[in-house]
């Protein structure tokens, strides 16, 4: 985790780096009149404006979860410029699946499979606002854009049990019930998961916290007004009181989490109106 971590630091930081490099003024020949020189020097590269909305969703994978690890909506549209490059208004809402991360899947006789110590499923759902700055603009449908997102909101942790499949008696009478150490203690018991669908709305509690998240936007070529993206990122989270994901009898939970992220999104521009 701490290697795809810097991966992603080190990737924000060349493409700030590039972009400014980018943006920089053309050096004036030595052979032009002085005059040129200071008219060129004093010069300031015009505004790129932008004048579209654009509204996305999609699939997401982190660290902390598996390979499908949420989805996403977001929408922007530009507000203004930011040294003579293009923001936009950044928001967004994900919902997530976050795991602890000594979670280890096990096999069963029967060939199903559970999670040892697992006592509820954590999803996080995060509303989120921002800015996104491009460095990058897209030439009509050819070539790439690149910019930058930091966006921060609430968190709601949505605590729901974990159900498994055991064998109380070790004859074949299967309760499916919440992981408790101190009854289901023989693993060979343990059928597997009940899976994520059972009892869904019973048992769930509400975890508040926060969320900060730190990206890099990659935008696709383009069909007409539909678009292709990429997304990523770190994201750091901070509940207000540490979820049970794993038993507090057998390991540690915690209340704040990080983790590297990358979201493949589609979606589609609309002009405003007028233009």
């Amino acid at each position: 985790m701490k290697i795809g971590v810097l991966s992603i630091l080190l990737l924000l930081s060349a493409t700030i780096g590039f972009a400014q490099r980018r943006s920089a003024p053309a050096p004036v020949s030595p052979a032009a009149p002085a005059s040129t020189a200071r008219k060129s020097a004093s010069k300031k590269p015009e505004a790129k404006k932008e004048d579209y909305k654009m509204l996305a969703y999609g699939l997401t994978t982190n660290t902390n979860s598996g390979l499908l690890g949420g989805l996403v909506v977001r929408h922007s549209k530009a507000i203004g410029t930011y040294k003579w490059n293009p923001v936009h208004q950044y928001i967004a809402f994900e919902m997530v699946n976050v795991k602890n991360p000594k979670e280890s899947s096990i096999p069963t006789s029967i060939a199903n499979r559970y999670i040892w110590g697992k006592r509820n499923y954590l999803f996080s759902l995060r509303p989120e606002y921002g800015r996104e700055i491009v460095f990058f603009k897209k030439n009509g449908e050819d070539g790439i854009g690149i910019s930058v997102i930091a966006a921060a909101g609430p968190s709601f942790g949505i605590q729901k049990p974990y159900y498994i499949k055991y064998d109380r008696d070790g004859r074949g009478s299967v309760d499916v019930v919440q992981f408790d150490p101190n009854i289901h203690k023989d693993q060979n018991r343990i059928q597997g998961s009940a899976g994520i669908w059972q009892n869904f709305f019973t048992g769930m509690k509400v975890i508040p916290g926060v969320h900060l998240k730190l990206a890099a936007n990659i935008d696709f070529n383009t069909f007409g007004n539909n678009l292709t993206g990429l997304e990523v990122g770190i994201t750091t989270e901070l509940f207000s009181k540490t979820p049970e994901i794993l038993s507090n009898q057998l390991t540690t939970n915690s209340r704040f989490y990080s983790a590297g992220y990358l979201t493949i999104y589609f979606g589609s521009k609309k002009q405003k109106k007028g233009k």
